[in-house]
């Protein structure tokens, strides 16, 4: 098998897609003035990082315990959304004051069927990207790891349960 296999290449897919949809969505809102395009432009970029830090996470998550680190990086994934919830945070904060600016000085959109196209395309990839993660959870993993391929009773030996990181939310199953 490849390095990439399970929930691995599809978090590479949806990285490669995102950062693609991030390039055209933000050059056209730059060209078409739409802060509504940029605003869904940013939410793809949050989800790329939240998707970059989960690949690491899923990684850094199978190193087990050594010297220099006791508990391994079990827990890597639980830093990795507290990162991603500061950016989007951050990033929501700036789109709110850009928003005040619009609304005090309203603008207008240039190219609006440009930026209609765009944001149709952007739809179809949010559902693109609700069809390729429906099924990514350990917790509803029938037939083993999707990760390892291992069997179901290999994985419920773990001696720490699983988190699962998707879109910058953690959560233990």
């Amino acid at each position: 098998m490849g390095r990439y296999t399970g929930r691995s290449s599809r978090l590479v897919l949806m990285c490669v897609v995102s950062l693609v949809l991030f390039a055209v969505e933000i050059s056209v809102a730059y060209v078409g003035n739409s802060l509504s395009l940029a605003s869904d432009a940013f939410a793809v970029l949050s989800h790329l990082v939240s998707m970059i830090i989960g690949l690491f996470g899923v990684r850094l998550s199978r190193v087990r315990w050594h010297k220099a680190s006791t508990f391994g990086f079990s827990r890597a994934d639980v830093l990795g959304a507290f990162g991603n919830t500061v950016f989007a945070t951050a990033l929501m904060f700036s789109i709110f004051v850009e928003a005040i600016k619009r609304f005090i000085n309203p603008q207008k959109t240039e190219n609006a069927l440009l930026v209609l196209i765009v944001g149709i395309v952007g739809l179809f990839f949010n559902v693109f990207n609700y069809v390729i993660f429906l099924d990514c959870c350990y917790c509803h993993a029938r037939h083993g790891d999707t990760e390892t391929g291992k069997e179901p009773n290999a994985v419920a030996q773990r001696s720490q349960p699983s988190t699962i990181l998707l879109n910058g939310f953690s959560r233990d199953c």
